[in-house]
């Protein structure tokens, strides 16, 4: 057995007539690196037995396959854009129901006389203004007390 032609086999740089001539020489001697020969040659008149026929068998299996795996992803994006319009049409439904439930509120304060919303607004700011007294006297009361302190540290 030539090492050589071995090594060249391994490295890819044999051709087609030096790889016969090592299939001849592995066929004859024992090892690791004549078993694997072996199932090359084995492998190889399996696949010379194969015919027309089942060539054309397994292509056609394989686009049917390949039809097959194009379908799939698209009814999976249908599904996904079909729920995202879901959950966007339901969000947008309990929003609009959010904002008619806050208007009816709303309307609901209002006066059909308007002698009686005149009242309202009347009491509303007597009792703003009288806040706005009560908070300005307070104050006024706190910076006279605040003067006082002031001239006791001087």
């Amino acid at each position: 057995m030539d090492n050589k032609l071995l090594e060249k086999y391994w490295n890819a740089e044999t051709s087609t007539h030096e790889e016969a001539q090592l299939m001849n020489e592995m066929s004859t001697s024992q090892g690791s690196d004549a078993a694997y020969f072996a199932l090359l040659a084995e492998a190889r008149r399996q696949a010379s037995s194969l015919t027309i026929d089942d060539i054309n068998a397994y292509n056609l299996k394989q686009t049917l396959n390949a039809s097959r795996a194009t379908v799939r992803p698209i009814y999976r994006l249908l599904a996904i854009a079909a729920s995202t319009l879901l959950f966007v049409t339901s969000g947008l439904g309990v929003w609009k129901y959010s904002q008619q439930a806050a208007q009816s509120a709303q309307m609901a304060e209002t006066f059909d006389d308007p002698y009686k919303a005149y009242q309202e607004v009347r009491e509303a700011l007597a009792f703003v203004s009288s806040k706005l007294n009560k908070s300005q006297s307070e104050a006024m009361i706190n910076i006279q007390k605040a003067g006082e302190y002031a001239d006791m540290f001087k």
